[in-house]
């Protein structure tokens, strides 16, 4: 296993429980594939053998139902973890799991992992609580999804892309506006709208992923304030 493999292991809340000695042990043989755009990871359904650490690339959780549009649930991308129902013996994956760009991942095997902590009682119980806060947090974001109007959702993630800037700001969206409208619980005309809102406050989109923010503190308080939006906080 190289020190990059072992740095980007112990670098994650889930594995750096783990010491750094135990580590090779819960790897599966190859310790790292990649996987090509498109390519699945994993397919809703199958048994949960393996968990994925991003090293390189993006991979997206889409959900399957039969007669439907697959469901993106989220995109995830360097420095975190898919695939988390291997840790639970007789498991199946609730999602899909596919690269949405060339990726490297380190593999680790459910079943060596999940025996390394029978074995040590107190790193089991450090793993729950760090899943339980994982989950507080995915419950916290589906719970304000529901709550924020769809012009508010964008505003938030704009802002979650602008970071500590002030004043006037350029981001990159990551990934299709497509995708961004599935991120935001929402049809791509609705996006479309949302962004020809915040026209008003000064959000433009340009050519490609580029979107300018003329004022960033101007977007934090549209983001806060349904009434300025005049559309009663409904999506």
């Amino acid at each position: 296993m190289t020190s990059d493999v072992l740095e980007a292991l112990s670098d994650h809340p889930l594995f750096g429980i783990v010491p750094r000695t135990d580590l090779p042990a819960v790897l599966d043989d190859p310790a790292t594939r990649t996987f090509a755009a498109g390519e699945a990871l994993f397919r809703q359904g199958e048994p949960a053998r393996r968990l994925y650490l991003i090293v390189r690339g993006a991979v997206e959780l889409v959900v399957e139902r039969p007669g439907q549009v697959p469901e993106m649930l989220a995109r995830l991308s360097a420095g975190e973890a898919v695939g988390a129902d291997a840790i639970l013996p007789g498991c199946r994956h609730a999602a899909t799991a596919r690269a949405a760009a060339p990726t490297l991942a380190v593999v680790v095997d459910g079943a060596r992992l999940t025996t390394h902590f029978e074995a040590h009682f107190d790193q089991a119980i450090a793993i729950i609580g760090e899943m339980a806060g994982s989950l507080r947090g995915q419950i916290k974001e589906i719970t304000e999804l529901k709550l924020q109007s769809t012009t508010e959702r964008l505003a938030g993630y704009l802002l979650e892309l602008a970071g500590e800037a002030r004043g006037r700001a350029a981001v990159r969206l990551p990934f299709e506006k497509r995708m961004l409208a599935d991120r935001l619980g929402m049809e791509p005309a609705t996006l479309s709208r949302a962004f020809a809102k915040l026209r008003e406050w000064g959000v433009e989109t340009g050519r490609g992923d580029r979107v300018d923010i003329a004022d960033v503190a101007v977007l934090r308080r549209v983001a806060a304030a349904t009434d300025m939006l005049g559309d009663g906080g409904m999506p």
